[in-house]
């Protein structure tokens, strides 16, 4: 799978943007500020639904605009393709956004999802190391609805019965409710999702941790990578013994009008020996152990579905010394779509048998 053609319009500061891609290596290169970041958001977008900067829509459209418009013809082969569309418009306030393939409208996300196969490999991934537990689930949530689009449905399912949740409990609190059972009826929904979705998250791990700790020691070249270590809030398989505790926890839920407890309060930590990563770490193994988490998604994804993910890469590589780089180049060299960006195309060793496009920013507009 690879992406031929890109369209976008009244995207952040493209008016009129069209590229074509080689199916094999393709380098996008500029100053800062002149947009490399913003091709690959379009990418990921038509992949995902949503921009990998977790920002509102509003601000991806083009100042003085009502609505952006993006497009890729993707293909198997040359004479095999699919052309994937997101559009977005605002009316009165009011974000109105619709997918398409081939012309025809897909009413669910989780029906696209997973589609189109990208892996986005960007500076900010440092913070899946250093940020809060929050970053954490949401890269591997994201994966695991990747390989589960039913997954996505479970989350929002669970985000939305949470919500509920904790407005009764504001509503107890306030008195305003007085019917203990109305809270009941949320927590065993509460606690069929939450059951759900700790498993889905255990044996995902499992897997994913041997895939990262292989990646890391081959970027590094050393045997020193952390354990990724799920640590649940719900430690139980039982769902009787959920609502036990939910029963337990409620007065103190009531007073704080907030469910203390759930997989909204999980954390997948780095741990090396039972020291935590991120208290020893470099900046240069953090940043190692950053990508290894994204070429562990990308071996994960490939391996589970059978198909190749387009890799889109951002200027990455400053805080890499040059054995790191190749060990990590060698990686990206096993037949997927790569789209790098950088300021200024680096020397790496790349054999003449790869079909090389170069794309130099600015284009004009």
């Amino acid at each position: 799978m690879y992406l031929k053609e890109l369209t976008a319009k009244n995207f952040r500061n493209y008016s009129d943007l069209k590229l074509q891609f080689s199916p094999s290596l393709n380098f996008i290169t500029g100053n800062n500020g002149v947009g490399k970041t913003n091709i690959l958001e379009i990418i990921s977008i038509l992949s995902g639904i949503k921009s990998f900067k977790n920002v509102s829509d509003l601000d991806i459209i083009k100042w003085g605009c009502d609505s952006y418009f993006c497009s890729g013809l993707v293909c198997v082969s040359d004479d095999a393709c699919s052309n994937y569309q997101v559009g977005c418009s605002v009316d009165n306030g009011r974000i109105r956004k619709k997918i398409k393939i081939d012309s025809l409208e897909i009413k669910k996300a989780s029906e696209y999802f997973g589609r189109l196969l990208t892996v986005v490999f960007l500076p900010a991934d440092i913070n899946i190391i250093n940020g809060p537990p929050e970053i954490r689930r949401k890269f591997f949530d994201s994966i695991i609805c990747k390989l589960n689009p039913e997954f996505l449905d479970t989350l929002n399912d669970f985000k939305k019965i949470l919500s509920s949740r904790n407005k009764i409990l504001k509503d107890i609190k306030d008195k305003k409710i007085s019917d203990m059972n109305q809270l009941s009826v949320w927590d065993n929904m509460f606690a069929d999702f939450s059951f759900e979705i700790t498993q889905k998250r255990k044996l995902f791990i499992e897997h994913y941790n041997e895939l990262f700790i292989s990646s890391y020691e081959h970027i590094s070249g050393l045997s020193e990578a952390p354990d990724i270590v799920y640590f649940p809030s719900i430690k139980t398989n039982d769902k009787s013994d959920i609502l036990k505790q939910l029963n337990e926890r409620r007065f103190r839920d009531i007073a704080l009008s907030s469910t203390s407890m759930g997989p909204q309060r999980d954390d997948f930590m780095l741990l090396r020996d039972g020291i935590n990563f991120v208290n020893y770490a470099s900046q240069g193994q953090k940043r190692t152990a950053a990508i290894a988490l994204r070429i562990a998604e990308n071996e994960l994804l490939e391996n589970r579905l059978g198909r190749k993910s387009i890799l889109l890469i951002d200027d990455i590589f400053s805080e890499l010394d040059d054995k790191r780089k190749q060990n990590m180049i060698s990686i990206f060299n096993k037949g997927n779509q790569v789209i790098f960006t950088m300021v200024h195309e680096q020397n790496m060793n790349i054999s003449e048998d790869f079909e090389i496009k170069r794309i130099e920013l600015p284009l004009g507009d």
